[in-house]
């Protein structure tokens, strides 16, 4: 019987294609332990609904056991979790790259997420104009700090009743807008069709980058093209690059009007204009703004939420925050050496960033095989990321479980620089680390604190009796809680220093 099973063709195909996925199971069997990886779960559906739901604890509770980096599914593949003790090797390690980690996992090739592309391109041209000219750049306050006040008077309005403020948005909205100063610049800072362009834009781009996750690689350039969210992006991106090359026509019209006078062209403090100063740079103006968008709002936007939230739960900070204010502005003037004293602010601000709690940080992809401190291999293609819960470790911060405003400012007292909003460290690794770490950060900071200071000056906040926020979970990564209901209304004698 056996020798007629083995003369049968098909049973010698089976054969074969049995030792080929033994093989290759074999040869792709992960370095470290799974801490999701369960019996019988042939489609994997267990393990990505644990590491959906259940990341964070899956991370501790696996680093605690194996004493040692871990592994874990997530869909599309596998992530390397390395403990916190490994992330000044990370931080300088050339062979691992966050740049092509991102390209890769957001699709930067697919049409219509050519924004992500021209964010993470290797040349590092935006990367580097952000490094460059939004770093503690004090010409761009004035045009940040008038757009505020105009989106504050637009989404938020005048009433000195207590409303419940759209909370995307009128959140997204007021960051937006912020930022549009000095992206778009002038021309369409507040234009609506604009603005209803780039915030349409990043929310279908990140819906469209969940959606093609669910599919097979093999699928995904295929259903890319009947998707909903990834057809929407492509239409966006057109709509972009339509009223983006008509900014720049018009801005080279009036340079040459005015030469042709012996005038000096009209100067811009904009991406628009430094992006069109680089040499060789070939990067569409309307890719341009849709990267920076997509970098921008919706991080900015998730921290914004979150710490009016906090403000609003712990009102004993109001007052000392405006009276910091006050004092800043009116010794400083308005201007960055204003927005540097405002210590306690920057303090609450990044109390606020530790109350989202994203499981990991310093993501990276292996480019070249490398090796850990202990001589383990990490091959080429691996995806690897660094513990983040020292932000809520008790040997790092007493009690932790706890919202403090002055949790970093006392800190930074006691001498720890890395407690200033815009730094970066072991325990506290949002904004990465290296020569990856984060360009925009300045320029959040800047955005940031002129948001609040214009909103603590001149409005109350209040959530419902006992409604407690609750953050939103989707595997290594937390949202802000889409439900709240803020509470507004004027302050009575609005204070118009800014």
């Amino acid at each position: 019987m056996l020798i007629n099973l083995l003369s049968n063709g098909v049973a010698w195909t089976l054969l074969a294609v049995a030792a080929a996925v033994y093989h290759l199971s074999q040869r792709r069997r992960p370095i470290f332990p799974v801490v999701n990886d369960y019996p019988w779960d042939f489609f994997r559906r267990k393990a990505y609904l644990a590491y959906n739901q259940n990341a964070g604890t899956l991370i501790t509770q696996g680093l605690a056991k194996h004493r040692g980096p871990i592994t874990m599914l997530v869909p599309g593949g596998t992530k390397i979790v390395l403990p916190s003790s490994l992330s000044d090797w990370i931080r300088t390690n050339k062979d691992l790259d966050h740049q092509e980690l991102i390209r890769e996992e957001y699709f930067a090739h697919l049409p219509g997420f050519e924004s992500q592309h021209t964010l993470h391109s290797p040349d590092r041209m935006l990367i580097d104009l952000l490094r460059t000219k939004l770093t503690q750049n004090e010409k761009i306050v004035p045009a940040v700090n008038r757009h505020v006040d105009l989106a504050l008077q637009h989404h938020w309005g005048d009433s000195k009743l207590w409303e419940t403020i759209d909370w995307e948005k009128d959140t997204t909205g007021v960051i937006s807008w912020a930022a549009a100063s000095v992206f778009v610049g002038p021309e369409k800072a507040t234009d609506a069709e604009w603005q209803e362009v780039v915030q349409s834009y990043v929310r279908e781009y990140f819906a469209a980058v969940s959606e093609l996750h669910t599919w097979k690689a093999l699928l995904r350039p295929i259903v890319q093209w009947l998707l909903p969210h990834t057809s929407a992006c492509r239409d966006l991106m057109r709509r972009a690059r339509t009223i983006m090359q008509e900014v720049v026509q018009k801005r080279t019209s009036e340079a040459e009007a005015a030469r042709a006078q012996g005038l000096e062209a009209p100067l811009y403090h904009d991406t628009v204009a430094w992006t069109k100063q680089v040499p060789g740079n070939t990067h569409p103006a309307g890719d341009v703004q849709l990267a920076l968008a997509m970098a921008a709002l919706f991080t900015t936007t998730e921290l914004f939420r979150q710490i009016l939230i906090d403000i609003a739960n712990n009102p004993q900070l109001v007052e000392p925050l405006r009276q910091e204010i006050r004092t800043s502005l009116s010794e400083n003037g308005l201007g960055l050496a204003a927005l540097a004293k405002m210590e306690l602010l920057d303090s609450v601000m990044k109390e606020s960033q530790r109350q989202i709690p994203i499981s990991v940080g310093l993501e990276r992809k292996v480019i070249r095989e490398t090796f850990l401190p202990d001589g383990t291999k990490l091959p080429k293609g691996s995806h690897v990321m660094v513990d983040s819960s020292d932000m809520w470790n008790p040997a790092v911060h007493e009690k932790p479980e706890l919202y403090d405003g002055y949790r970093f400012i006392k800190r930074r007292q006691a001498g720890d620089k890395a407690s200033q909003f815009v730094q970066s460290s072991r325990e506290h690794n949002i904004f990465g680390g290296g020569r990856h770490i984060c360009p925009g950060r300045f320029f959040a900071n800047t955005e940031l604190k002129l948001c609040l200071a214009h909103i603590l000056l001149k409005f109350d906040l209040r959530l419902p009796p006992g409604y407690q926020a609750v953050p939103v979970r989707f595997g290594v990564y937390a949202g802000v809680d889409p439900n709240v209901r803020l509470e507004i209304r004027r302050r009575e004698e609005p204070e118009c220093i800014l």
